[in-house]
């Protein structure tokens, strides 16, 4: 995660944010098992020095895993030039990242320790739920840490994120946003995109005709009939289903809890008794036959056998018509938010208004970068079809996003200031070594940490 990004989370400290933290901090320790397993001989090495803190090797390549994991980007397609630079780059957003943290104590910046402390007991008892005690102390010993070290580590990392997300949004607010200073940043973007935008959404479903869905309903019918003939569901499912991720066990999902699944589907699971077979129930995946084995408290057990219903030239078609005629009533100013609301049939972003994300323009989705590329602040797309349906976008520019936005690239600026001035009055020292690269993921160049 860039810099800029972290930045960009902190607009408010709330349990979900503070939450995602936790959860990287522990999946540290659950790679822990992996990276020693594959090199048993690796010794840790400084790589870095703040004021009176180091940074490990082991630390970098960790975090290393960890950001290319959430870019969706597989180190075995970078070349070494690529993955030196990614290292280089991390490496000196951890110093910056302790860098602020220690100017956060110097400021005497607070946080709430029980909100350490509940969000360290309830991530510790996440993470054993995961792991039997046997691979918990596994784990432990491959560490090189006891229990109580292992949670001071933790402890500590939870309080640092805290401290940082504090100072940022101390100079966040620390300035005064004009409207001269939003109406300046939407006439420099009204044929680009800013670094960092605000997108929002319509999608229309690619539906299959009705033939389409009454051929399916009638084949999901004759299984049925063959279910009540004495046929087990597990064996329908694999001679049947066309879920490529169930099919081969017999159609099974495991357990889910509220919000894994498309509504429709966990409503139907849900009125099952366990044992109990569902009639055909029809989703935009298609139709479900659904057996639930057991209910729990927070979580349903279940099976299904899914036919598909493959969309046409024809419904794609459908679909972009429909799309082109909202984005003329956009273009003619119809209020987008509104359109998104009585016509998009993604129901998450509907309700705000077709709101779906921010986007960095030097890291677009691959998916969408042909149709927003070219566009500036307030532009609509063509419309396009993914496997998610058809889609529109728009490039956000009501005050309150462009504020927004323009808060966050002053507190970028502001940031990089705050770093600087104290970075010449404190200790730092990279002693990361060019040589050790040329395979920096599992750093087989690394030697013993200094003192050890």
């Amino acid at each position: 995660m860039s810099k800029r990004e972290q930045r960009a989370n902190v607009n408010k400290l709330t349990p979900k944010n503070l939450a995602a933290v936790a959860g990287v901090v522990f999946a540290l320790f659950l790679t822990i098992p992996t990276a020693c397993d594959a090199k048993p001989e690796l010794l840790d090495r400084i790589v870095a020095v703040v004021d009176d803190e180091v940074i490990l090797w082991s630390e970098l390549t960790l975090r290393t895993q960890m950001d290319l994991q959430q870019q969706q980007r597989n180190p075995a397609y970078l070349n070494q030039i690529q993955l030196q630079g990614e290292m280089q780059r991390i490496l000196d957003d951890m110093v910056d990242e302790r860098v602020v943290v220690l100017k956060a104590l110097e400021d005497s910046i607070e946080i709430d320790n029980q909100q350490v402390e509940d969000m360290l007991a309830a991530e510790w008892s996440r993470v054993r739920d995961q792991v039997s005690k046997l691979e918990f102390a596994t784990m432990l010993e491959k560490s090189g840490m006891s229990e109580r070290q292992l949670r001071a580590t933790y402890r500590k990392q939870i309080r640092d994120r805290m401290l940082y997300d504090q100072m940022v949004q101390k100079v966040a607010y620390s300035h005064f946003i004009t409207r001269r200073d939003v109406d300046e940043f939407r006439a420099r973007y009204t044929d680009s995109l800013p670094s960092r935008f605000s997108v929002s959404q319509i999608n229309v479903r690619v539906t299959p005709d009705e033939s389409v869905r009454e051929a399916a309903l009638q084949q999901m019918t004759q299984v049925q009939s063959l279910l009540t003939q004495g046929e087990s569901f597990a064996d329908l499912a694999i001679a049947h289903s066309q879920d490529p991720g169930s099919a081969g066990s017999g159609g099974d999902l495991g357990c889910f809890s509220s919000g894994t699944m498309i509504p429709e589907f966990e409503r139907a699971a849900a009125e099952l008794r366990p044992g109990q077979v569902s009639e055909p129930v029809l989703t935009g995946f298609g139709y479900h036959l659904i057996q639930l084995h057991e209910k729990r408290e927070e979580e349903l057990c279940a099976s299904h056998i899914l036919l598909q219903l493959k969309a046409t030239g024809d419904d794609r078609e459908r679909a972009l018509s429909v799309l082109r005629d909202l984005r003329q009533r956009a273009m003619d100013g119809d209020d987008f938010a509104q359109l998104a609301r009585d016509h998009s049939e993604d129901p998450g972003s509907a309700r705000q208004g077709g709101l779906w994300q921010v986007l960095e323009r030097e890291h677009l989705p691959p998916i969408v970068q042909p149709y927003i590329r070219h566009l500036g602040l307030g532009d609509v797309s063509e419309p396009f079809v993914l496997e998610t349906g058809g889609h529109i976008l728009k490039i956000n520019d009501d005050y309150s996003t462009l504020e927004s936005l323009v808060r966050e690239e002053m507190v970028d600026v502001r940031m990089e200031e705050v770093i600087g001035e104290y970075r010449t009055l404190i200790h730092v020292e990279v002693r990361l070594e060019e040589e050790w690269l040329w395979d920096p993921l599992t750093a087989q160049n690394a030697s013993p940490v200094e003192g050890s």
